[in-house]
């Protein structure tokens, strides 16, 4: 009878201990690489490629991909460098967690069977609370296009964002007060110095294209989405 009774605690602690599960490529348009934990060299990135928990993705000059992150979507705009810091899976709620180091991302979070989401993407200098939402960001800039966003400096200021609407920080400054904008004709400079392994080497030529990407900048900001 012990033996049972010891059995069934631990198939009933086994389906309460959180998994951690990986995002995975849907869409590759041109010059997309990544680098995996404690990798040194950068590969290209293929569609229906897992992503690792704690891999650095890297996109080119016009180039973009899409991650599929259980039912929610990030596309990774060019000239960005993002790690995907992992995924925890819970019984009742998801965990997402990515760090935007340089560049744009757009994402529409949804909610994995009825579960509460947590979904952050992280830089140093804000924060913004997100619930049920799509959105655009880029460490500084918030745009959103559905649900409504809280963005919050590093000195706890904050603004809402409502659906249509845009704000930015630099972090010591208050966000600025939401504009009215429409959201596909929304841009933000933010080349990063590099974003794959060739554009890391001192000894690489220039890229050939036709149009220069813009100055770099690095993002600043936070976005936390939360659905309950």
């Amino acid at each position: 009878m012990k033996r049972i009774i010891l059995l069934l605690v631990l198939i009933a602690a086994a389906t309460t201990v959180s998994a951690q599960i990986s995002a995975s490529f849907t869409e590759i348009d041109g010059k997309v690489e990544v680098r995996a934990p404690g990798a040194a060299e950068w590969v290209a990135a293929e569609p229906g490629m897992v992503v690792e928990e704690a891999t650095m993705i890297a996109t080119g000059f016009n180039a973009s991909a899409v991650l599929r992150m259980g039912e929610s979507l990030v596309r990774v705009q060019q000239l960005t460098r993002m790690e995907f810091e992992g995924i925890l899976e819970q019984e009742d709620a998801v965990e997402t967690r990515l760090n935007l180091n340089v560049g744009r991302m757009s994402a529409q979070v949804r909610s994995t069977d009825g579960r509460a989401q947590n979904f952050q993407v992280r830089s140093p200098i804000s924060t913004a609370a997100v619930r049920g939402t799509d959105f655009e960001y880029d460490g500084e800039q918030v745009t959103v296009s559905q649900g409504q966003v809280v963005l919050v400096n590093q000195n706890n200021q904050q603004q809402p964002v409502a659906a249509g609407q845009q704000s930015t920080t630099t972090g010591s400054e208050p966000p600025t007060p939401p504009a009215r904008e429409a959201v596909e004709n929304a841009t933000t400079n933010t080349a990063p110095i590099g974003a794959g392994s060739s554009e890391e080497r001192d000894d690489a030529p220039p890229p050939s294209v036709p149009v220069a990407p813009p100055a770099p900048r690095p993002t600043r900001g936070t976005i936390v989405v939360e659905i309950n």
